[in-house]
């Protein structure tokens, strides 16, 4: 009886031995030591300031004292988990005060965290509803991306609503243009384009100059100016008729780009309003540790009198606020003033 009491008491020794030992194992993989262990995700963190430390072109222009802000959000990202992380990095870049910087979600959405000014003050200024009621019910439309008629009078509108890059996009424009050819005048309707990609704004440039046009500046923190490309006609024929640009303070990125070459055209009359004010080209890195994603500009362009596009935006040649009110009220102020310009500068 005394051994059978004495073997109990051993088994429940050892079994009680064997749980403390296998708790221990499980919280030593849980928080495992090591360099990573000890940083968490600091070297995310140090990462992301550093690119933009070494590559984002407007710290000087727009004032920002970077190592305070590696001061303030580095203790930050020292208890953070990977579900608190994207919210303090969106805010991180977000001191930026830039259109362009971005943290991806776990879905792949770029999350911003700044607002932009004038897009905000002309997000409800426009619509592209409104605009159909000038264009009758016959408009055309091109999967999305163009919507277009011959107004009264041999007058032309095209609106482009993203510049895609992509080689049909050239192809539908060229279609479009070729309806366009024997108009008296033509208004090409960028307002809300957000931007996209600069090979569809110089391609659309190319169809409307008749001699080569110098491109604008564009620069790298710490790596120079690049060299000044120059544009030449392309396509069967170029538009050289009277030509109106509508732009609004959504425009942004490469559709300022867009206006930017549009206002050195002799031909070409900007009117709306500024523009958003997106003048750099950002790149998409990927951390080290998370794997998130963060897109920041490394290079910059700038308007043709020196400025900068960022924040500055591109002014029309002919300002025509416009606003919710009137877009409510059924009206489009900026439409009307270029087919009244157009109809009294080709004389009809």
């Amino acid at each position: 009886m005394v051994t059978i009491i004495q073997n109990r008491k051993s088994t429940s020794i050892c079994f009680r031995v064997c749980l403390v030992l296998a708790l221990i194992f499980l919280t030593c993989e849980k928080n495992p030591s090591g360099p990573e262990a000890e940083s968490g995700y600091s070297v995310d963190f140090e990462f992301i300031w550093e690119t933009v430390d070494k590559y984002y072109p407007f710290l000087d222009f727009k004032q920002i004292d970077w190592d305070s802000i590696h001061s303030t959000y580095s203790p930050q990202v020292e208890n953070a988990t990977i579900h608190t992380l994207e919210s303090i990095f969106v805010k991180l870049l977000g001191e930026l005060k830039d259109g362009h910087a971005n943290v991806y979600n776990a879905e792949g959405y770029p999350v911003y965290a700044y607002k932009i000014p004038r897009k905000e003050k002309d997000k409800d200024a426009f619509d592209i509803s409104v605009v159909r009621r000038y264009l009758g019910k016959d408009f055309k439309q091109s999967d999305n991306l163009f919507w277009y008629e011959i107004l009264p009078d041999s007058i032309g509108y095209v609106y482009c609503s993203r510049f895609s890059g992509v080689r049909d996009e050239y192809e539908k424009f060229d279609i479009i243009l070729d309806e366009m050819k024997n108009t008296r005048g033509l208004i090409f309707d960028i307002r809300h384009n957000g931007g996209g990609n600069n090979i569809s704004a110089y391609y659309f440039i190319k169809r409307m100059i008749s001699s080569a046009l110098e491109g604008v500046t564009w620069s790298r923190k710490g790596g120079g100016w690049y060299p000044v490309e120059t544009y030449y006609p392309e396509g069967n024929f170029q538009y050289t008729k009277p030509t109106v640009l509508l732009v609004n303070g959504v425009c942004y990125s490469s559709a300022e780009g867009f206006a930017n070459l549009c206002k050195k055209i002799s031909h070409v009359t900007v009117i709306g309003d500024t523009t958003g004010g997106g003048g750099g080209v950002p790149e998409v890195f990927t951390m080290p540790k998370s794997k998130l994603k963060f897109g920041v500009p490394t290079r910059c362009q700038m308007r043709y009198d020196g400025q900068h596009i960022e924040w500055d935006g591109i002014p029309p040649d002919i300002l025509v606020p416009q606003s919710r009110e009137d877009i409510v009220a059924n009206q489009d102020k900026q439409l009307e003033y270029a087919i009244k310009l157009l109809r009294e500068t080709s004389r009809l």
